[in-house]
């Protein structure tokens, strides 16, 4: 799920990009208990090629802070909506983060992204918001084409420039650059095909820094372990997941150490069921605590 970044809006606090951007929900099915049906369902979920609709909420809380003199305390929630718009699919984060400091500093974060993203892979729309304790700290918008040869570009305006123009900055893509939801589908279907390791460019607009590589080393399958969300009326949490980790390096750097990494547990229908993502100075959970199908428009 995408939320956006707020490196610059807080001090302590690196990139805050792209949390669920490779999450989506599939079609749930029953939970798989023979070897035989994993096989099975691994077939399918290889050849599956659509993503279902639905909203979920998660509670975010700090989980461990290691630096001295950064972040003592946070608490916050996000949702996370994903349409089927027919042609493409329509995804929408709000998240609600309130951070307290060793200095005694307090900062409430807001923010609010919104992208629609065609099922072809080809191009995408986005905008991105970010409040700091009431004040508008960050808006830009953009869109993202690709090319038949797979190459593309991204483009970000914002209307901070000092004589109040627009500002256009635009990333060049390499061939086999991803949005979010094709990146979705690319782990799920690893994760299928029994694929330990998943390394690729992803770009949605989520990333004021432009497009991450995001390297995913995914585990063996469970079949427990999770613990039931509680308002979860068509059991969308239930099933066979897998342990996945990823680290995000951004494509401008160099650097060897990434930006941030994420762990998660992640169902075969496409839900993460649990989350932690680690700053390098605190880590964050995400425990959802609803899930909930959207009925898409016809097509």
């Amino acid at each position: 799920m995408p939320v956006g970044s707020f490196r610059k809006l807080v001090p302590a606090v690196v990139a805050f990009a792209g949390v669920l951007g490779s999450v989506a929900v599939y079609a749930a099915g029953p939970a798989v208990t023979t070897a035989q049906g994993a096989r099975a369902a691994d077939k399918t979920l290889e050849k599956s090629t659509g993503l279902t609709s639905h909203r979920a909420t998660y509670v975010m809380a700090l989980t461990k802070a290691s630096q001295s003199d950064g972040v003592r305390a946070a608490s916050g929630t996000m949702t996370y909506t994903l349409t089927d718009r027919c042609d493409g699919y329509t995804i929408e984060t709000n998240l609600s983060l309130k951070l307290a400091f060793a200095n005694g500093n307090e900062n409430h974060i807001e923010q609010r992204y919104a992208a629609w993203e065609a099922k072809n892979g080809k191009s995408s729309t986005f905008r991105f918001q970010v409040q700091e304790n009431g004040q508008l700290a960050k808006s830009y918008h953009g869109n993202i084409a690709f090319k038949d040869d797979g190459s593309g570009t991204a483009t970000y305006e914002t209307g901070d420039a000092p004589d109040g123009e627009s500002d256009v900055q635009t990333f060049e893509l390499q061939p086999g650059a991803l949005l979010s939801t094709a990146h979705t589908l690319t782990l799920l279907k690893s994760a299928a095909a029994r694929e330990k390791f998943v390394s690729k460019m992803v770009i949605d607009g989520s990333f004021d820094q432009g497009p991450f590589w995001v390297t995913a080393a995914i585990a063996a399958p469970h079949e427990d372990g999770v613990s039931p969300v509680k308002d979860d009326k068509n059991t969308l949490a239930e099933g066979r997941y897998w342990p996945v980790g990823m680290a995000y390096f951004p494509a401008s750097s160099d650097r060897e150490v990434p930006e941030y990494e994420i762990s998660q547990n992640l169902l075969s229908t496409g839900i993460t069921r649990s989350m932690f993502q680690d700053f390098g100075g605190f880590t964050l959970g995400f425990t959802p605590v609803k899930l909930e199908p959207i009925n898409a428009p016809p097509c």
